[in-house]
């Protein structure tokens, strides 16, 4: 009998250290296989502050994306400095698939191209999973200002030059891209007032504080139809079929903005090719599903279905465009009152 025991005992060694053993390459199986992600939480970034376009966008994706997964996704917002500090929080995430960003052309196209030590490359430092909706930015002013068209509005910083007020949300942002151009096509000089997030600026906007931006055009819409706001041109190279009579701001004699803005999902760069798999066929998935799309439609944005490396490839077009802009413009900044 003690002899029972012993094999017995001895046996049960065997067990336990044979599953011991296993585990790290039952662990390594699972992390290769496309179906075993995600097994926990998704954090999924948005670069600005809640309420913003950045952070609606996000949050269809994360309940696109938990409905298809069965596991939770939260949104992360991380505003500031123009969308970097998100954007870099994200870049230097752990590349396992768990934090994913939500990014405009804002953060990934303009920043790093008004501020080469922003910190990161969105080229190199990010996986392009693909994009998710074209965003219509508008050129807005308060309705009290006598300005109805693009030309009106320049002529009218030339005649009050400095005073004339454009309130872009972060320097290095997509407005403040636009007002470059429309600086450097018009001569006009306008005061450039910097806010930390998209919705204060706005708020002044209403409230005749500032005179104009860019804006998107969701975050305006009611007050356009009350008419306490008015809008001038669409701040990208195309029009939007909700908007089919507002021109281009390249129609209205303003070049260099050739790009249209959007929002897109990426991961960090060195993801499993595994994950990478899983992620893209989420995506893939999500951009066919009508609740997205309709979700989408409801913000006025249009939806996108990138193909495996469209993303990437309009990317590195829209960088290359902003280079070509930021050789060419300038901006003059007077002191603020």
């Amino acid at each position: 009998m003690p002899a029972a025991r012993a094999t017995l005992s001895s046996r049960l060694r065997a067990t336990t250290f044979l599953g011991i053993a296993f585990l790290p390459a039952l662990a390594f199986a699972q992390a290769g296989d496309p179906g075993a992600f995600p097994q926990r939480t998704v954090r999924i970034i948005a670069a600005q502050q809640a309420g913003s376009a950045t952070d609606k966008v996000t949050r269809i994706v994360a309940d696109a994306l938990a409905g298809q997964w069965k596991q939770s996704a939260v949104v992360d917002n991380r505003p500031g400095a123009s969308g970097a500090i998100g954007t870099l929080i994200a870049a230097r995430a752990e590349p396992d698939g768990y934090t994913l960003l939500v990014g405009g052309i804002s953060s990934l196209v303009v920043n790093p191209e008004l501020t080469p030590d922003v910190g990161f490359d969105p080229e190199v430092d990010f996986l392009a999973i693909g994009r998710i909706a074209y965003v219509p930015f508008v050129l807005a002013v308060n309705a009290d200002l006598p300005a109805r068209t693009v030309a009106e509005l320049a002529a009218l910083a030339r005649e009050r030059p400095g005073r004339v007020t454009f309130g872009n949300s972060g320097v290095n942002t997509f407005s403040a891209f636009c007002l470059r151009a429309i600086s450097t096509a018009t001569g006009a000089q306008f005061l450039s007032v910097d806010y930390k997030g998209s919705a204060s600026a706005t708020l002044d906007l209403i409230a005749g504080r500032i005179d104009a931006r860019v804006v998107e055009y969701d975050a305006i819409a009611p007050h356009v139809a009350s008419g306490k706001l008015r809008v001038l041109a669409v701040a990208g190279h195309r029009r939007f079929e909700m908007l089919p009579n507002l021109p281009t701001l390249a129609e209205a004699g303003v070049a260099g903005i050739d790009m249209t803005p959007w929002y897109g999902l990426l991961a960090p760069a060195g993801v499993a090719p595994a994950v990478r798999a899983r992620l893209e066929a989420a995506y893939a998935a999500m951009m066919r599903d009508p609740l997205v799309r309709s979700r989408l439609d409801a913000i006025g944005f249009e939806a996108i279905r990138d193909e495996p490396g469209a993303f990437a490839s309009a990317l590195k077009q829209d960088r290359f465009a902003a280079r070509n802009l930021m050789r060419s413009a300038t901006l003059e900044r007077p002191a603020r009152p």
